[in-house]
């Protein structure tokens, strides 16, 4: 995609816009990012706890970036959905983070380092020994708690809140390998990286450069790393790489899927 094809007319609404409306509206917009589904899986629970409220959104209206998170009681450490919207240098809607979380499921200390310092989901520090214990349970790199499946549910609430906007597109932020792969499987299409991705499957090919290291080395190497997208994302979050992953932006036209897969037949 151009990008002149990412920017629409100065009609359209930015998230500075919306949070610039009254309170109970813009509150009210922002709601509507949190899927049906998820507020009905824990409409009992939710209402248990002494005070507090399960939905919480941040969106200053001197801002042009919104949090939303949902709890499914108010006293719970982890979100069981937060969502981070702005606006990309671009001019367009991006979604720059989503956790989908099982709030009653383990919980693996990977955001934390040893010291308790933020490790930024991995990304910035790691937590090995919590890493460890997430990946012997099948969970993927940057994952507190077993997810929900509800990604696409919150990709069709993106999609809504782009059209409310005005705008034909927005971008994707995938933190991980296996987010993009995700992502794919759900019409998103490359705005830039797309040939790092098809390097990366090259790579992982049968006596590719990737799976070459493959070795064993570390728990987050192993052979067979190579053959499931969550098994190629811990390689690479343990720098099987050489670098850290980046370079990669993704973007989603609501109702018009990208048709995109660089890892054909890939399982999770």
């Amino acid at each position: 995609m151009n990008l002149a094809d990412l920017v629409t007319g100065e009609r359209a609404m930015t998230v500075a816009d919306v949070n610039a409306l009254p309170l109970d509206v813009r509150e009210g917009i922002y709601a509507r990012l949190v899927p049906a589904e998820l507020l009905a899986r824990f409409a009992g629970s939710a209402n248990d706890g002494a005070g507090g409220h399960p939905l919480r959104v941040t969106a200053p209206p001197d801002a042009s970036w919104a949090r939303v998170e949902f709890r499914a009681a108010p006293d719970h450490r982890d979100p069981a959905l937060l969502v981070d919207v702005g606006m990309s240098p671009f001019g367009v809607p991006e979604l720059s983070l989503v956790q989908v979380n099982d709030p009653y499921a383990p919980r693996y200390a990977i955001d934390r380092d040893e010291d308790g310092g933020d490790t930024l989901l991995g990304t910035a520090a790691r937590n090995h020994a919590e890493e460890l214990r997430a990946l012997k349970d099948g969970l993927a790199p940057g994952q507190v708690r077993r997810g929900l499946k509800m990604l696409g549910r919150v990709l069709d609430g993106m999609d809504d809140f782009c059209r409310l906007l005005g705008r034909e597109c927005y971008l994707v932020e995938p933190l991980f390998y296996h987010s993009a792969i995700l992502y794919e499987r759900r019409g998103c299409g490359y705005l830039l990286g797309r040939e790092i991705m098809e390097e990366i499957h090259a790579g992982f090919a049968p006596d590719g450069r990737l799976a070459r290291r493959l070795d064993g080395s570390t728990p987050f190497r192993r052979p067979e790393f190579a053959a499931t997208a969550r098994g190629r994302s811990w390689a690479i979050h343990d720098g099987v790489l050489g670098a850290p992953w980046s370079g990669v932006k993704m973007y989603r036209v609501p109702g018009v899927p990208a048709g995109v897969s660089t890892f054909p037949g890939a399982t999770y």
